[in-house]
């Protein structure tokens, strides 16, 4: 049986309902797809942007549909037009998207989905509604009772995980330790085998100054800080190198000598990724017992409902994590 995977449908007043109707027409031979949100939202957008796509109510007890074009939603709002117009979020909005993710996290802990993809959310119509966090990240990690995860952004040709996340480049130097970024090689060799069937991993990773601190010319955190959680990394047997010089260290894993680059802020990763893989990037949380991708860009409210919106980044998040559930039901299979 093809995966069940869910995608919360994301703020109501941005782009993630039309770009979930334009996946649904391209992704339904890989998987069961189910939509977490609004049907009145899917409903109308779908007419207005003249889809050939039904939304129709669902639950999971029911007979998955069978009909080409019938997209199963299971309805966890029903929003009045005035808190879901395109363009104008609304706190009622960010509480619906916040219920949408909640809900997909209890889905697939307790096993009846086999995979969560979210759709873009707003964090300043989260924080409206009263939920005060930073992001998908920091919500699933508490729901999934999970104390360390990291964020992994992948396409085609390059995958980058990341130490810090959204930290001010000045305090990025005084919250780096050799623990958080031997913890992130361990996580991302554990999940690039769990759910990607590595069985040696090889990362790379980055400096922090320039010249990888050109023997400590400019800096010392990589003598200090990043060359010890290295060699803590491989006495383990893992296959990791570096720190490399972060302006040459992509270019060797788009030609193929690592699989994965750890990078230790957040921009540091995300220009050559979005340069790369700006419309089919995806954004993945390792160290969850949970599959969890999303596309790799925002709400976009300025071009919601005009039919603008480009859905090639869900659609390689989906097609993520239908390769990551079935690579795990294989491993559970033959274990």
């Amino acid at each position: 049986m093809l995966p069940l995977i869910a995608v919360s449908m994301g703020d109501p007043a941005g782009i993630g309902p039309e770009i979930i109707l334009k996946s649904a027409l391209s992704i339904a031979p890989r998987c069961r797809l189910l939509v977490l949100g609004d049907l009145a939202v899917l409903a109308d957008t779908a007419q207005s942007l003249n889809l050939p796509v039904t939304p129709i109510p669902w639950t999971l007890a029911a007979p998955y549909p069978a009909t080409a074009g019938m997209l199963p939603v299971l309805e966890l709002s029903s929003l009045p037009l005035s808190e879901r117009t395109p363009g104008h979020p609304s706190p009622a909005g960010g509480e619906a998207s916040y219920r949408y993710v909640e809900t997909g996290v209890q889905l697939a802990v307790q096993g009846k989905i086999h995979g969560l993809v979210t759709a873009p959310i707003s964090k300043a119509m989260w924080h409206a509604a009263g939920r005060s966090y930073p992001g998908h990240t920091e919500l699933l990690a508490e729901l999934t009772h999970t104390p360390e995860v990291r964020m992994m952004l992948a396409g085609s040709r390059l995958r980058v995980i990341l130490v810090t996340t959204h930290v001010a480049l000045a305090q990025v130097p005084a919250v780096l330790t050799s623990t958080s970024i031997w913890r992130t090689i361990d996580l991302t060799v554990k999940h690039l085998t769990r759910f990607h069937g590595m069985v040696r991993p090889r990362l790379a990773v980055a400096g922090l100054n320039p010249h990888a601190g050109e023997n400590g010319a400019f800096g010392d955190e990589e003598d200090r800080i990043i060359a010890p959680a290295i060699r803590q990394a491989q006495a383990q047997g893992l296959a990791v190198e570096g720190p490399f010089p972060a302006d040459t260290v992509f270019v060797r894993a788009v030609r193929g000598d690592f699989d994965g680059v750890i990078c230790l802020y957040h921009d540091q990763g995300l220009i050559p990724l979005k340069l790369l893989s700006w419309e089919d990037g995806v954004n993945i949380t390792i160290g969850l017992p949970i599959v969890r991708t999303s596309p790799d860009h925002g709400t976009a409210f300025d071009i919601a409902g005009q039919g603008k919106a480009d859905p090639r980044s869900l659609q390689a998040a989906i097609a993520m994590a239908v390769e990551m559930a079935t690579r795990e039901s294989t491993s559970a299979d033959n274990a």
